[in-house]
C-alpha cells in the first residue's frame, strides 16, 4: 500500500513538471507589462496562466516575473508557484525560485530548492528538477527527498519516465520507514 502511494506521489510530480512545461510555452494570454531599458527581452510582471477543460480548472501557474528571449525562445520564470487539481478534488502545489524553459528542446529546468506538496501532505524536494520534453523524462538532482506519512526516500538523483513505469534513485539511495519528522 505504501509503495502504491509513493508511485502516486511520483506520478503527481511528473504531471506537475510536464504541465508546467507544456502550458508555459503558451504566452498568448499574457500581457507585457514591463521591459528593461537595456534589455530587449519581453518581461511580464505578476502574470498568471490558468488551464480549464469543460469548465473545470485543471491548473494555475503564477510567476512574479517572466522573461522571454525571442531569439533562443528561452523562457525564464522567477518565483514560480503552481497548483494542479486532480479529479478527486485534491491538489498539488509546486514552488521553484527559478524555472528555465527552452521552447526549442521542450526542456524545463527548475533550480533552487524545488518543492512539491500534495493536499494530503506528501512532499518532494530537490535542489534541481528537470523535465526533458522530447524524451518525456523527469530528473531530480541534489538532495532529493520524497516524504509521505512516515516513509522517507532520499538520494542524490532520481529519474523517471512520464508514465512512472520506470523509476530509479541513485547515489546514497535510502528508504526509511518511520523516518518522517513529527
Amino acid at each position: 500500500m505504501k509503495n502504491k502511494k509513493l508511485w502516486i506521489i511520483a506520478c503527481a510530480i511528473i504531471l506537475v513538471i510536464g504541465s508546467v512545461y507544456y502550458f508555459s510555452a503558451d504566452n498568448d494570454d499574457q500581457q507585457q507589462t514591463a521591459q528593461d531599458a537595456g534589455d530587449t527581452k519581453p518581461v511580464f510582471i505578476g502574470n498568471e496562466i490558468i488551464e480549464e477543460e469543460n469548465g473545470k480548472r485543471l491548473w494555475e501557474l503564477k510567476a512574479e516575473r517572466t522573461e522571454i528571449d525571442p531569439q533562443t525562445k528561452a523562457v525564464k520564470m522567477l518565483n514560480l508557484k503552481g497548483t494542479f487539481y486532480k479529479d478527486d478534488g485534491s491538489s498539488i502545489q509546486i514552488i521553484a525560485p527559478e524555472a528555465n524553459i527552452d521552447l526549442n528542446s521542450k526542456d524545463i529546468l527548475m533550480v533552487g530548492n524545488v518543492k512539491a506538496i500534495t493536499s494530503d501532505g506528501a512532499t518532494f524536494t530537490a535542489r534541481e528538477a528537470r523535465w526533458e520534453g522530447k524524451k518525456r523524462y523527469f530528473y531530480g538532482t541534489g538532495g532529493v527527498t520524497m516524504t509521505r506519512e512516515d516513509t522517507v526516500i532520499t538520494g542524490d538523483k532520481i529519474e523517471s519516465d512520464a508514465n512512472m513505469e520506470k523509476v530509479k534513485v541513485e547515489g546514497n539511495a535510502r528508504v526509511v520507514k518511520g523516518g518522517a519528522p513529527k
